[in-house]
């Protein structure tokens, strides 16, 4: 070695270089013709047939520094009598190389267990997804299904203050309330008869809203006035509002019940989004039982009959459904198509991105102050359940990226969902376990591992379009 020292630097030099690259780290690892060993023989670093040049520099390590023990023992005995003899040039030459050799292993060693940690790290993934693929066992899904449920349960009815009076007696909002004018403008009046059916109102929520893990209906009403409510709403599965929580104000007006209650949706980003063609950007709900879509007579409000429960349900099942694209009046004759199914297909990409950055993103970060602890667990139960949601929408919707109809939307879609994806993965590994909830982060810290190993897409430049019409377009609900 010593006589060829020029060349093992060079050679070093190149090491280190190579090592720098992540590209060309595996050539320092055992070659293998099966690429999918290489992560399990690559465990066995000093094993016996398994060369690499990483291990070869090991070795050489491991010698190198032998040599130069032994040479500093020999001088400690010696007490510096001896001298070196100028006609042997090792001893100079490997001073020169060791340095070189004990700097570059390093480097390769750091390099080496970087990348075999990643391929670990990759196979966890990989493995994960597959067991997240395979059916779970009716026990596991029940259970799921069953802390949900018992999380949530106490939390569907309640109170809250929402508005309170001055000195003054004039009324103040505690919150952010669409029919602040209306209430404050309205009579101090109540009749008998408003008052009793409102009260009929609160007695039918408290026991009957639709609770699962799938969808789940959470209404607050003030604690001195039973006519002002806030509701919200989780978006069914098997939706493009899937797991999104969904805010809407509600007024009981002066003359209810011979009107229906005014309800207005305040999940619309900033009056940018129309999530739905019977949900305005401005928050306007069309829908036949609050008499602001033209329905056949049946559908219309009944004073008798119609019930506030009902309007619940109807938005959960009538306009949160898995095809809104066909809520829109004549557009399901399309239905089935060529073209209705691209254009559906195109609609739902844009409400899934919106849905998590809108109802998921933007209500973990300004939870409403009325939901805020249902807002909590809700994520915090479903957040291995959104990840794997949101990988299958992104997957979803990247297959169609070519199709040359529709490509171009659909990759801005997957472009925007990824982003909002991995920002709301960042949020949900922030959430504390809610209290009275057992901590269970293995399952979603498989699931976030795969979001890491997902590359982000280019600056954020969607924006989802929607009329700022407050008037209702046709619309068959």
């Amino acid at each position: 070695m010593a006589r060829h020292v020029p060349l093992y630097r060079a050679l070093l030099e190149l090491l280190r270089a190579i090592s720098s690259c992540t590209a060309l780290v595996p050539l320092l690892l055992p070659l293998s013709g099966d690429p999918g060993q290489d992560e399990e023989e690559e465990d066995e670093e000093h094993s016996e047939g398994q060369t690499s040049v990483g291990m070869l520099l090991a070795k050489m390590k491991t010698c190198v520094d032998t040599y130069t023990n032994r040479l500093r023992s020999k001088k400690d005995k010696s007490k510096g009598v001896m001298k070196a003899d100028s006609s042997e040039p090792e001893p100079e030459g490997l001073t020169l190389l060791v340095p070189d050799i004990q700097k570059t292993a390093e480097i390769v060693c750091a390099a080496t267990t970087s990348l075999r940690q990643a391929n670990q790290e990759r196979k966890l993934v990989e493995s994960s997804k597959k067991a997240s693929s395979r059916p779970k066992p009716l026990s596991i899904l029940r259970s799921l299904e069953e802390k949900y449920v018992a999380a949530m349960k106490k939390l569907q009815f309640d109170t809250f203050e929402m508005v309170s009076e001055d000195e003054e007696g004039k009324l103040m909002f505690k919150v952010n309330y669409h029919y602040m004018s209306q209430v404050k403008n309205a009579s101090d009046t109540n009749s008998a008869a408003r008052s009793r059916r409102l009260a009929q109102e609160a007695v039918t929520l408290s026991t009957s809203l639709p609770l699962s893990s799938s969808s789940s209906v959470f209404v607050r009403c003030d604690e001195e006035r039973l006519d002002i409510m806030k509701v919200l709403i989780t978006g069914p599965a098997d939706t493009p509002y899937a797991n999104g929580c969904f805010e809407f104000d509600v007024y009981f007006p002066q003359d209810y019940p011979n009107s229906p209650p005014l309800v207005n949706l305040e999940t619309t980003g900033g009056h940018s989004v129309r999530f739905n063609p019977n949900l305005y950007n401005d928050g306007k709900v069309c829908l036949s039982i609050l008499n602001t879509w033209h329905g056949r007579p049946e559908e219309k409000w009944n004073p008798q009959t119609s019930s506030f429960l009902q309007v619940l349900v109807s938005v959960q099942s009538l306009i949160l459904v898995a095809e809104p694209y066909f809520n829109e009046p004549g557009y399901e004759r399309s239905r089935g198509t060529p073209s209705g199914t691209q254009s559906s297909r195109e609609y739902d990409g844009n409400i899934r991105q919106a849905t998590v950055k809108w109802a998921m993103l933007e209500q973990m970060r300004n939870p409403s102050p009325c939901f805020k602890e249902v807002i909590h667990k809700h994520f915090y139960l479903k957040r291995a359940e959104i990840m794997s949601q949101c990988e299958e929408w992104i997957t979803d919707i990247q297959q169609y990226s070519s199709d040359k109809r529709v490509g171009r939307t659909m990759s801005h879609h997957a472009a925007a969902l990824k982003r909002h994806t991995a920002q709301l993965r960042e949020e949900l590994l922030k959430l504390p376990c809610p209290d009275g909830l057992e901590p269970d982060g293995d399952e979603f810290s498989s699931k976030s591992a795969a979001l890491i190993l997902q590359e982000l897409p280019g600056p954020d430049s969607e924006k989802p379009g929607g009329s700022q019409d407050g008037h209702c377009s046709e619309g068959q609900l």
